[in-house]
């Protein structure tokens, strides 16, 4: 597309506030390895995940050999998906997150506020976290369901009735439903890449004054990518590091998706979530292309 064309592409599309996408923000894809599918009920079909792909009730998510995927929640939740690992997701309220885990495995790192819940089911259980913590689920082929917990407390029903699981200790459930607790197993690959990926990402830092409160779980995305500068028109905008390249102007790595009834855009950026789905984009004077927080 020619740039004259272009740039009036986006001033027609700034005139619609981008903050009519607040029904796909609870939860999006924050970061894959390999093949990863996403099947929508609205398309019927599987189609490959990309960063920023919002995530919503009734998907289905596959990490094929050697995929891995990581949702991000809106409350600071991260859920990750090991490869061969299959997830649907059966409910995404702003209080309650209930899942499916049919094979494979799961690592959470629950950030919920008080008075929430996230439930993941499986084919013989249903494991519940109603504070803050980090667990993993283990679905095997033969059925059989390992919890282990590591932080926090976690909950699991089964056919035995309601377990608590404490930290430091794992439940394993049979096939038949059977449970008993053991001893913490040997960290493998996949926990020591989940502690590396969440000590990345506890490297604390004040969360950004300039967003609103609902979206200071996202300050590192605007911290590591670009910078706030003072506009007279706006107050403090936030500006891309790319915006020094020739030529770039939002909406234009990505690709357009129809999701809730609606099109939204899938960002290639890995900052790409917030800034098209909140506030609003604005070309400024000596700044350039900006962001304008909501």
């Amino acid at each position: 597309m020619k740039p004259l064309k272009w740039m009036a592409f986006i001033s027609i599309l700034l005139l619609f506030p981008i903050s009519s996408y607040a029904a796909l923000d609870i939860m999006s894809v924050s970061l894959l390895e390999g093949e990863v599918q996403i099947y929508t009920e609205e398309t019927g079909e599987w189609v490959p995940a990309s960063i920023n792909m919002p995530i919503k009730e009734g998907d289905r998510i596959w990490a094929a050999d050697r995929g891995r995927v990581e949702l991000h929640f809106k409350d600071g939740t991260y859920l990750r998906l090991d490869q061969t690992s299959a997830l649907e997701v059966l409910n995404l309220e702003k209080d309650s997150y209930q899942f499916h885990l049919s094979t494979g495995h799961l690592f959470a790192n629950y950030r919920g506020k008080d008075g929430t819940v996230l439930q993941i089911d499986t084919p013989e259980s249903s494991i519940r976290a109603y504070e803050k913590g980090k667990f993993r689920v283990d679905v095997f082929d033969s059925g059989r369901t390992e919890i282990t917990n590591f932080r926090g407390t976690v909950y699991a029903e089964s056919r035995e009735g309601r377990t608590e699981i404490e930290r430091g200790r794992t439940l394993y459930i049979t096939e038949r439903g059977e449970a008993e607790f053991g001893p913490l197993p040997p960290a493998d690959e996949w926990e020591k890449w989940n502690r590396q990926r969440d000590t990345k990402l506890a490297d604390w830092r004040p969360p950004s004054k300039y967003l609103p409160e609902d979206l200071r779980a996202y300050s590192r995305d605007f911290d590591d990518n670009g910078r706030w500068v003072y506009s007279e028109e706006y107050g403090q905008v936030w500006t891309p590091n790319v915006v020094v390249s020739i030529g770039w102007a939002p909406y234009r790595l990505g690709r357009w998706v129809w999701i809730g009834g609606d099109y939204t855009w899938v960002s290639y950026e890995p900052w790409g979530w917030v800034p098209y789905h909140y506030g609003r984009w604005s070309l400024v004077a000596s700044i350039g292309w900006c962001w304008v927080p909501p």
